[in-house]
């Protein structure tokens, strides 16, 4: 095993099943040196309980991990209840004595298609796929401020572009704006946050049915091809933060907001007809990082863009 991440402890959530992202990125860790705390609820695929709970599943995926050479103990919480978090910390204080990386990994589908979806679907995408990065987060950040280093991958899904499964596909979404706000505040204490949305078969996509296109995801689309992104996101030399990857196939892009060339209207909706051409014209657009830079673009003069 090498060691780029020895002394490193790193928290990953979701990361029970063997095919899937969680243990693709706590086991690549493990491998070189890091410290694992390895959670997984142990739900279906669909985040109801009457799939049935598999509680041993945490603990089985570090047992792999310390029969390779490892270190890892289990915690099979559900992220999110904010008691999961804290125990996780704790858990990782007590073994190792410190917290450095969290990787938020876990989630799951909905069965629902817009507009077929209610409240109770969003509720639980919300549940764990937003609150549970909260929660984490909350968890590891006064530990990770008072060791001035931190470093946060939160797991989006190319889902957020548009996807029949609405609440997934919102919620995936929400981390957006969730991950750029963790890196703003991360800055002065050397935390950097990015945001993974990654193409991989796993204990989701393993659920749809058989197809080529399953085949393809099978053959071409590991999970350990993911791992490396988010093992170098998290490594000490990089600084890059409050950026958004796609990843899969052994490939990766960096994905932004983007804006258009500000268009100059009246109060009239012809004047908006007559530049929404040149608005859909992507061949001068400009990279959109916060809030504030979008004021900017939009005529705010710099000096007044805090808010």
């Amino acid at each position: 095993m090498s060691n780029e991440f020895q002394d490193r402890v790193a928290l990953v959530t979701g990361a029970g099943d063997k095919i899937g992202l969680g243990f693709a990125h706590a086991s690549y860790l493990a491998e070189r040196g890091a410290k694992i705390v390895l959670n997984d609820f142990g739900n279906g695929t669909l985040g109801l309980v009457e799939q049935g709970i598999d509680s041993d599943i945490a603990e089985q995926a570090a047992q792999r991990i310390r029969d390779a050479g490892g270190e890892a103990i289990a915690n099979n919480g559900d992220v999110a209840d904010p008691a999961t978090a804290q125990e996780m910390v704790s858990a990782a204080i007590e073994a190792w004595g410190r917290v450095d990386i969290l990787i938020n990994n876990a989630g799951f589908a909905s069965a629902s298609f817009f507009p077929d979806i209610d409240a109770a679907d969003m509720n639980r995408h919300v549940g764990v796929t937003l609150l549970g990065c909260l929660n984490t987060a909350k968890a590891v950040w006064p530990h990770l401020v008072e060791r001035g280093y931190g470093r946060i991958i939160n797991t989006g899904s190319p889902a957020c572009f548009g996807n029949p499964t609405a609440s997934y596909a919102a919620t995936k979404s929400g981390l957006f704006g969730f991950t750029r706000t963790e890196a703003i505040f991360g800055q002065a204490h050397n935390i950097t946050a990015n945001l993974l949305l990654p193409a991989a078969i796993s204990r989701l996509t393993e659920g749809l049915p058989e197809s080529p296109f399953k085949s393809h995801l099978r053959t071409h689309f590991g999970a350990e091809k993911v791992a490396p992104v988010v093992a170098h996101l998290v490594g000490d030399q990089c600084t890059v933060t409050g950026e958004a990857f796609t990843v899969g196939g052994g490939q990766f892009a960096r994905i932004v907001y983007a804006a258009s060339p500000a268009q100059e209207i009246d109060l009239t909706m012809e004047s908006v007809a007559q530049g929404m051409a040149q608005a859909m014209d992507t061949t001068d657009w400009t990279p959109q990082g916060s809030t504030a830079e979008s004021l900017v673009h939009l005529g705010m003069p710099p000096e007044l863009e805090q808010m």
